[in-house]
Formats: structure tokens, C-alpha cells, sequence
């Protein structure tokens, strides 16, 4: 089992925080691998205990269990299965009456502390012996005893049936009995459940869902990746459909409030405000556009505005400029100007985005901004966005003020246009959104064909390119989609078309979602690779505790970064000692969420690898989420993906979407069904990771490491990647000290996915190099091409063999020659003895060439770089197991 990092640093204080940090990671270390039978079969004894004791926190606390109690039913839960914890086969009642063996499984699983005395030993295996329906037969039961036990035995009985693998209408009547019976009162179970998870604007809504149903006395009993399962004393007949879209509506004009910045953009056509920045402060709006427009007067160039002024007064015609001229309608020509122009020019786009049309839009400018009844007449044949503002800018006598009335106006004439009724309370769009994407009780549910029919009859100009095909499209430019979004309708390269970028066609809502997330998270400052996306979600079933304790651990992650950027690893810790250490950093990283609310059920997790091409991106971002995923504190199922929204799915414990073909060997499918599967591969990176960084640099790791993932398509291949860095690094490396270095995460590598049909070539290699460093059998020094020298023989008669040759002249004249060679070099006579270890260990070659290549030249020499590698690395793994180094002046035979 490989070694499993912990994120909990901190000391904990409530009893969930030692849970999680103390005595959920011993659970894990000691049942990970025991995996459960019948209606658990799929599970490992570990999940099943993690899964009861999250269960008994929430109930407990829910039921309001005296503080000095919970601990005992936690304790009694985290070894419930004594018979599953024993090996001898006996039953949970005998075992529970054992004090040594309960004492002895109370310690193992850290929760003996809690047990103080006697009297809470014996408590403790009540509650055992009682649960799952076990029945009470010692002699207590004729005796006075705390009428809470019954109930708290009830808690630990529906902990113990919670993850049963049967469907959920049987789970939950079980559940039901068993709860009524622990809050004394009737108790009902309610699992809402999500359609899509859209990100952060997900998690606003379940938040909302949350704070609805609490209203209402239902309490949040277990989360899941999909959905949370509540429980309340009865459920009201009402739909909470329209409650929460308002509450969901104002969580994110929360979020877009703290964010005008974000909202006011310039562009090339001018400055835009959105609708949600309207919506939240307009005065906040007024402040941001004029802190653009004294940007714009900074930036003013004059040799570009007199182009744009070329342009648009010849489009005018000569006339309109002569008549313009004659009535004070001169071309911008100062960086006042140009900053009053471009104000004008953010009005009219402000007044458009209300509806009006472009002669109605410039009378309001021209009352506001003091440009006479003539003016306004000459002005008209001039571009309504581009022209008019350059040339009417020092008409607009009441200057920067005006504009600012005039941008009031507009944004009050948008915010009544879309503004919802008092009746409503929120649109429908909302409404129908939350109805589409969350299934509530007594909701009114959405008529299926509606949806059906609107993808079937949609223009292809109005097909989706993100999101689902609905009756409400937006069309948005780049930079309001994700990055990588596919453009529909190229309108600009049609004949007649216009000149302005494609435009990508968006459900509603799914472009929100992304806008949130742009608006939300911690961004890298430099853009240079479209990020890929990290989505943990929450373990099934886990309590709502662990909600808060993962997202007070990104909260501590995100405040490393003061100046509210991404945060990134410590890579040489990383790959050394697997340790995780973040980082502030302005390039590169994690852009976590900047509230709490964003995260939920699931979170998204955006991650940046600037220069990086996609493979290592995929690397470095997999080994990122491997760590966390497998912690045995807090350890959660992911999915790691290019695409913002991806399907959930509760089949696998991790995903990964678009595997190169040059990465699968390493990392499989993609399809990590278990935690076992996912450990594999953080063990095979992990190993590569010390590789890289015992034969490179740091500040080479990565391209190392790139190198060593793609040649795990043919592991022999390692060899020759290995070598070649450490030769790169350093002129005369010391192989010996490189191999204590790489031998063990190399073996460990290699047993990991080495191919069987390589066995035999490994086999021999080996051999042959025992044999060479047994007998001495190299040049004159220990140096690379010295140490090669009687493999680099084998390979160069093998070149020049010829065909009417048979192999065993070939290997006996080789065996001749080298025997030959060592004759000539030595200082010393080598005879009889040394010319048999010669033959032996031609002879381990000759097996190699016949069993493996088949006797066939071209099949070996193909391979020759990475034999000769290889066999450097076991001629030092077989010189370094000798009993003692043999002296190179011995005397031989």
C-alpha cells in the first residue's frame, strides 16, 4: 500500500475535526484492502466504517446527543464489526464481551481515548452488541438502564444499514424506522438530486436549496456527488420551486455585486456594462465606467484616432463633413476628447442594450449631453457607434456629466426592462431553470417534449454551442465562453457577412455558470494555455461537517495567495518526498474559488500550466489530483477534464477525459473504479516524479518527465531516456551513484506495468551483466563506454553477421576476439579461466538473440540503444550486490 499524504494540519477542536484527521486515516490504514462480501460487495471494510461513523456525527448531532456522549457512540460505531475485525470466526456478541479484544480494536482504531471508565466500556459494547438488529440477552435487560440507549442503538442500526447496496426505496424505509425510533418523533427522508453540474452556479443553487428546506425543518442528513438526502418530521404539500430560484437568484447577485470591475469591460467597439452589473449598484457601474474612460484619455494616441477619423468621415461622404464642419462638429483632436467620445460611445451601447433604436438612442444623448437640434441633424449620416462620438464629441458641451446622465438613464430603461414583477418574485427563467435542473418535492415538473421540440426546430444559426438548445439563447462573444468553445455559425465568412468575430451561441444559464466562474475564481494573471478542470466531489454519503472542513482547507489554500491569485505546489517536494506545499504564484496553479458557497456537492478547480504542452499539463494536473483525491483525511472522488461541465457519474472513483494515446500505457483508460485503481496510477507518478528529478534539474523535471511518461509505451525504453538525461546533466556521471538513486522507484515502475513478453529479455540482460561484473568483464576504466564494451562487441557482430554465417561461429569467434582484446589491454596474462567466463557470457547473449529477437539482426539493433542502456544500469545493480570489489590487478589463470 503506497504512503497516502494527510491535508489536516491544523489541531483539531470538535470531534468531527478529529474525526477526520485522527481517526479517519487509521481506518483507512488499517481496512482499506479488506474488502466485504453480499450486499457490500464493491466496498472495502474501510468505507463501510468511514461511511457509519460520518453517519453517527450528523445523527447525533441532529438528535442533540449530550456532548460527553457522542464521543462513546462514535467509538462503538468505528469497530461495530467485531466479527469482520476478528480472525478466528467468532461471533460480534462473544467478541463484544471480550474486553481485551474490545479494549485491544478500540486502540487500533484511535477512539480508546474516549473511553474513560468502566462504565463507558460497558456502554460502548451495548451499543455493539445491539446493533443490526442483534439481540439483547445478558442479564441488563432486567435491569434499570438509560432509556437513551435504546435510541442511541437505533442511531448506531441505521449507520450501519446507511450504505447497504440495495435500492433506495428499501434504504430509506430501514433508515425511516430506525431514525423515528433515535429523535423520538416520525421521521421522513427527502434526497434532492442534481440533472447537471454547471460549476459553481450549482453549488449556489444547492445552497439555496438548502437554506429553503432547513426553513421548512428539514435537516441535511448526507451529501452526495448528485444531490444531498434530508430528513425532516413531515414535509410540507408546497413547491419549493419558486422560493428557491429567488434565493438562488440572490446568491449570485451577491456575487456579481462584489465583482462590478469585472462586469464594466472595454473593448474594441467600446466600453460594455452587463446586465448583472446594472441589476446589482449603478452608481458602483458610473464609478468603474469613468475610471475606464480617464484609462482611455491615458492611452490616447492621436496618430490612431486621426485613422479612425479618416475612416469614418469618408464613409459619412464629403457633404456630411462639410455641413459637420460648418456647425462646430470637428473630429476629436485632444485626449479630452477622445475620453468625452468614448463616453458617448458607451451610451450608446448602454441605450441599445435597452432596446432603442439608433435615432432614438442619440435624441437622449443629445438632450444629455448639450448637442444642439442642428447638430444632432448634421450629425445623422455619420456611423451611430463609431462616427458620430468622434465627431460629436466637442458638441457635447456639458462633458463628462452629461454622459453620466445620459448612462443613468440607460441603465435605468435596462433594469425596468428586465426588472420581474413584484408577483413574481424572480423570472421564469430562473423558475425554469431550477425546476430543469433539481428534483424537488410537489414541484411542478417541466414538460419534456417542449425541450425535445425546441432542439429538433432550432435554426442551425441558433444551435447551441454550449449548453442545452433551449427558447432562451444568448449570443456572446469569446471572451464570455469557456475557453475552447466552438463557434456554430461563421456569419464573417459568408458572403455579405460582417467583419466581427463569430459569434458562439449559449443557453442561458450555462453561460452564467461560466461567467461565475471567471468572475469567482482565482485566475492565473497570465493566460497562455487554455486551464484544464479539476472536479472533486464529495465521497457518497458523506456528513454535512465534511462540507465545512473541505471548504475551510481551500480557504486556507486560497489566503496563501494575498493578492488573490492562484496558488501552485512546491514540485520539487512534490517529486521528492510527496509532500504537498502550496505556494503563492502569479503563472501557474490552482485559481480556487474566492467564496465559501462555491463549493458543494462539488467543486471545479481550474488549473494553469502556462507554457506546458497538453500532455504534461494532464500529467502534472493528474498527479495534483491523485494527492489530494487519496488523502487519508479528507480524500475525494474525481474527474479531471478540458471541459468545464462534465457528466457525473458514481460508477468510478476517478476519471480523466482525453488520455493522448502516447500516455495510456501509464495511465490506463481513464476509468478508475476503485481507490486501488486510482493508487496505482499515483504510484506509477510518483515514480516517474523521483526519477526526474534524481537524473534533471528542477527547472528541467518537466521535460524529463514528459520523457519518461511517453517511453512507459515500452518500459525497456526507460533505460535509454535515464541515461541519455544523465549524460545530458553531466559529463562524466557517476552511474553507480545515479542507479541508488533511480533503482528502487525504477523497479518499482517496472513491476508495476512491465509487459510479460519482456520478462525473458530482463532475464538475460541481468544475467549477462552478473556475469560481466563477476568477471571483470569491461575495458580499462569504470567509465561509460568502458563498462559497455563487451555488450557494444555483441551488438557490432550481430551488425556485420553474415547471412551464410551460422550463429554459433559468430558467437564463438566473438567469444575469440573479446577474449583477444582482454589479452591485449591487461597488464596481466588472461588465460584459460577468464576465456570460459568469456564463452558464458556470450553464451547468456546468444539465449537473449535467439529467445527474444528470434535471431534476427534487425529486431535487435532497433533496440540496441536501449539494450546498452539498460545493461549499464544492471551491470551497476549486479557490481554494487558483490561480496567485495575485485581488485583489477588479480592475478588469472
Amino acid at each position: 500500500m503506497i504512503k497516502r499524504s494527510r491535508l489536516l494540519n491544523s489541531p483539531p477542536k470538535t470531534l468531527e475535526e478529529i474525526y477526520f484527521s485522527e481517526i479517519r486515516p487509521q481506518l483507512y490504514e488499517n481496512h482499506a484492502h479488506h474488502h466485504q462480501t453480499g450486499v457490500r460487495t464493491g466496498t472495502t471494510l474501510a468505507e463501510h466504517l468511514d461511511s457509519a461513523c460520518q453517519f453517527i456525527l450528523t445523527v447525533s448531532q441532529i438528535a442533540e446527543v449530550p456532548e460527553d456522549k457522542r464521543p462513546l457512540l462514535l467509538a462503538a460505531t468505528a469497530v461495530h464489526d467485531l466479527n469482520k475485525l476478528d480472525t478466528q470466526g467468532r461471533n460480534v456478541k462473544t467478541l463484544a464481551r471480550n474486553q481485551e479484544f474490545l479494549r485491544e480494536q478500540l486502540e487500533k482504531a484511535c477512539v480508546l481515548s474516549f473511553v474513560v471508565s468502566e462504565d463507558d466500556l460497558e456502554l460502548v459494547r451495548k451499543l455493539i452488541e445491539r446493533h443490526s438488529g442483534h439481540n439483547v440477552s445478558d442479564g441488563a435487560r432486567f435491569l434499570p438502564e438509560d432509556p437513551n440507549i435504546e435510541r442511541w442503538a437505533a442511531m448506531l442500526t441505521a449507520a450501519d444499514l446507511f450504505d447497504l447496496g440495495i435500492p433506495d426505496a428499501q434504504r430509506f424505509r430501514k433508515l425511516e424506522k430506525e431514525l423515528t425510533v433515535a429523535f423520538g418523533r416520525s421521521c421522513n427522508l427527502f434526497r434532492i438530486r442534481i440533472s447537471e453540474d454547471k460549476g459553481y452556479i450549482t453549488a449556489l443553487l444547492l445552497g439555496a436549496c438548502e437554506e429553503v428546506l432547513q426553513k421548512y425543518g428539514l435537516n441535511p442528513l448526507a451529501i452526495f456527488p448528485d444531490g444531498e438526502l434530508f430528513e425532516g418530521e413531515a414535509l410540507s404539500n408546497v413547491d419549493f420551486t419558486k422560493e428557491i430560484a429567488a434565493v438562488w437568484q440572490s446568491k449570485i447577485d451577491q456575487v456579481f455585486g462584489n465583482n462590478i470591475e469585472r462586469l464594466v469591460r472595454p473593448t474594441k467597439d467600446g466600453i460594455k456594462v452587463t446586465h448583472q452589473a446594472i441589476q446589482q449598484n449603478i452608481e458602483e457601474v458610473l464609478v468603474n465606467v469613468e475610471a475606464l474612460l480617464e484609462r482611455k484619455k491615458a492611452g490616447y494616441k492621436s496618430d490612431k484616432i486621426a485613422k479612425d477619423v479618416i475612416k469614418w468621415g469618408e464613409a459619412a461622404g464629403a457633404d456630411a463633413l462639410i455641413k459637420a464642419a460648418e456647425l462646430q462638429l470637428l473630429p476629436v483632436s485632444s485626449a479630452e476628447e477622445f475620453a468625452i467620445s468614448e463616453g458617448l460611445k458607451a451610451a450608446y451601447l448602454s441605450y441599445r442594450e435597452a432596446g432603442l433604436s439608433p435615432k432614438e438612442v442619440w435624441d437622449k444623448i443629445a438632450h444629455h449631453t448639450g448637442i444642439s437640434e442642428p447638430q444632432r441633424t448634421a450629425i445623422e449620416p455619420f456611423n451611430g457607434q463609431y462616427g458620430r462620438p468622434l465627431f460629436a464629441a466637442k458638441a457635447a458641451v456639458k462633458g463628462i456629466e452629461g454622459i453620466q446622465e445620459a448612462l443613468k438613464e440607460s441603465f435605468q430603461l435596462r433594469k425596468e426592462s428586465t426588472q420581474i414583477s413584484e408577483e413574481t418574485e424572480v423570472s421564469e427563467e430562473m423558475i425554469a431553470a431550477v425546476s430543469r435542473m433539481v428534483n424537488l418535492p410537489f414541484a411542478i415538473r417541466l414538460n419534456g417534449v417542449n425541450d425535445l421540440n425546441a432542439y429538433v426546430e432550432a435554426n442551425p444559426r441558433q444551435r447551441c454551442s454550449l449548453g442545452s438548445t433551449s427558447t432562451d439563447i444568448d449570443e456572446l462573444i469569446s471572451d464570455n465562453m469557456p475557453p475552447g468553445t466552438k463557434v456554430q455559425a461563421f456569419s464573417n465568412r459568408l458572403p455579405g457577412g460582417i467583419s466581427a468575430e463569430p459569434k458562439r451561441q449559449a443557453d442561458s444559464i450555462a453561460a452564467l455558470a461560466y461567467q461565475l466562474i471567471a468572475v469567482g475564481a482565482n485566475f492565473t494573471a497570465v493566460k497562455k494555455q487554455d486551464p484544464l478542470y479539476l472536479h472533486f466531489s464529495l465521497p457518497k454519503g458523506s456528513c454535512p461537517e465534511l462540507l465545512r472542513i473541505w471548504r475551510d482547507y481551500i480557504n486556507g489554500l486560497v489566503a496563501i495567495n494575498a493578492e488573490g491569485g492562484p496558488v501552485a505546489v512546491d514540485e520539487l517536494q512534490l517529486y521528492r518526498d510527496a509532500i504537498l506545499k502550496f505556494t503563492a504564484n502569479k503563472v501557474v496553479g490552482f485559481a480556487l474559488p474566492k467564496r465559501r458557497e462555491f463549493v458543494h456537492t462539488n467543486v471545479v478547480i481550474p488549473i494553469g500550466w502556462g507554457d506546458a504542452n497538453n500532455s504534461l499539463a494532464l500529467l502534472k494536473s493528474l498527479r495534483l489530483a491523485l494527492e489530494i483525491s487519496l488523502s487519508l483525511d479528507i480524500g475525494f472522488p474525481f474527474i479531471l477534464s478540458s471541459n468545464l461541465e462534465v457528466e457525473l457519474s458514481s460508477d468510478v472513483y476517478g476519471r480523466i477525459e482525453g488520455i493522448p494515446s502516447a500516455l495510456q500505457t501509464l495511465l490506463g483508460n481513464g476509468q478508475y473504479h476503485q481507490r486501488q485503481d486510482a493508487e496505482q496510477i499515483l504510484e506509477r507518478l510518483r515514480c516517474i516524479g523521483k526519477l526526474a528529478t534524481s537524473v534533471a534539474s528542477i527547472q528541467k523535471a518537466d521535460d524529463c518527465l514528459y520523457d519518461l511518461a511517453r517511453a512507459c509505451v515500452r518500459p525497456i525504453e526507460l533505460y535509454y531516456v535515464l541515461l541519455r538525461w544523465t549524460l545530458r546533466e553531466q559529463d562524466e556521471p557517476n552511474l553507480s551513484v545515479i542507479w541508488s538513486r533511480i533503482c528502487e522507484p525504477l523497479n518499482t515502475l517496472l513491476e508495476s506495468f512491465m509487459p510479460d513478453e519482456n520478462s525473458l529479455l530482463t532475464k538475460y540482460l541481468k544475467e549477462a551483466a552478473q556475469v560481466a561484473a563477476q568477471a571483470n568483464l569491461k575495458g580499462s576504466s569504470f567509465k561509460r563506454t568502458s563498462l559497455a564494451e563487451p555488450f557494444t562487441a555483441f551488438t557490432s557482430a550481430v551488425r556485420s553477421h553474415k547471412p551464410y554465417m551460422d550463429l554459433e561461429f559468430m558467437f564463438a569467434a566473438l567469444a575469440q576476439k573479446y577474449h583477444n582484446r582482454l589479452d591485449r589491454i591487461r597488464e596481466y596474462r588472461v588465460g584459460a579461466t577468464k576465456y570460459e567466463q568469456v564463452k558464458e557470457y556470450y553464451e547468456v547473449l546468444k539465449k537473449l538473440y535467439q529467445e527474444v529477437y528470434q535471431g534476427r539482426p534487425e529486431k535487435l539493433l532497433s533496440d540496441q540503444r536501449n539494450l546498452e542502456a539498460a545493461y549499464l544500469f544492471f551491470w551497476q545493480e549486479a557490481y554494487q550486490q558483490l561480496p567485495k570489489k575485485k581488485s583489477e590487478d588479480d592475478s588469472e589463470d
